[in-house]
């Protein structure tokens, strides 16, 4: 709906019998110099629907408010009018009144509110890629700490039934081995062949086991980092380049060939 002022006839209305809206006034300029709106629009390259929009004070259809002040200098200079005078006529008669908001136009309206809701489908888009990647993040820390974790070492296999030998037994025993690592060995031993050791002995450690009948030297993985004392006194129970030894036999015949003269190996 065009301007229109009521108590008094607008600048670009003098000499009307009534007040009329800026468009109107435009048209009337138009018709009374003989130009026709077709031959602007070919002139100006004007749409021809936006120069009917602005005779009918539609210039919410331009497309933008901008526009609006070019449009006008062109349509006035086409039909004779001044540019400057017809843009003040437009500014004046669409001014809001003092204190009153200029009202935006519906499509701003709809287009800021579009804006609004692709923001915030954005922002819920970065949430929940940000709470992903947060989940992904922990659970390859997870699996990274469990592959780090060394295994573990299993604890000496010892029946629930058999107790340890009192300290009077455990001194008088026949068979007193003891094994000093200068590096770090698996050991597996059956001693008595009741009580069974299995362990992982690192460098600087001691083992001393007592039997009363014989040691089974399951295994050890790295011999030549392991000193032997038997009853006491250093004897060789492996070669000298054997790494990985089994099944050495220690009984009480084996003890008293190693106290003699000579120290052979232990038959296995």
């Amino acid at each position: 709906m065009g301007t229109r002022l009521e108590n008094h006839p607008p600048p670009w209305g003098k000499g009307d019998p009534e007040p009329v809206s800026f468009g109107t006034w435009l048209r009337r300029q138009r018709e009374v110099r003989g130009v026709e709106l077709r031959d602007i629009a070919e002139r100006t390259k004007i749409s021809l629907r936006y120069l009917e929009a602005m005779e009918e004070d539609r210039f919410d259809v331009l497309p933008a408010p901008v526009f609006a002040k070019g449009f006008l200098r062109e349509y006035a200079r086409h039909v004779g009018l001044s540019p400057d005078e017809v843009v003040n006529h437009f500014l004046a008669a669409h001014e809001p009144p003092p204190g009153e908001p200029e009202p935006m136009p519906e499509e701003s309206a709809a287009a800021r509110n579009w804006m609004q809701v692709v923001l915030l489908a954005l922002a819920g888009l970065l949430l929940l890629g940000l709470v992903a990647l947060l989940g992904y993040w922990a659970e390859r820390r997870r699996e990274r700490t469990v592959a780090e974790q060394p295994p573990s070492i299993a604890a000496p296999l010892t029946p629930a039934t058999t107790a340890p030998p009192p300290p009077a037994e455990r001194q008088a025993a026949p068979l007193e081995l003891t094994l000093d690592f200068v590096e770090d060995c698996w050991v597996e031993m059956v001693i008595d062949d009741r009580r069974r050791l299995a362990e992982l002995r690192v460098q600087g450690e001691s083992l001393q086991v007592q039997a009363q009948q014989s040691i089974q030297l399951v295994k050890l993985g790295n011999a030549r980092g392991v000193q032997a004392q038997l009853n006491g006194k250093p004897v060789r129970l492996w070669g000298p380049d054997e790494i990985v030894v089994s099944n050495v036999t220690i009984d009480l015949e084996t003890a008293r060939r190693l106290a003699g003269p000579s120290s052979p190996a232990p038959a296995r």
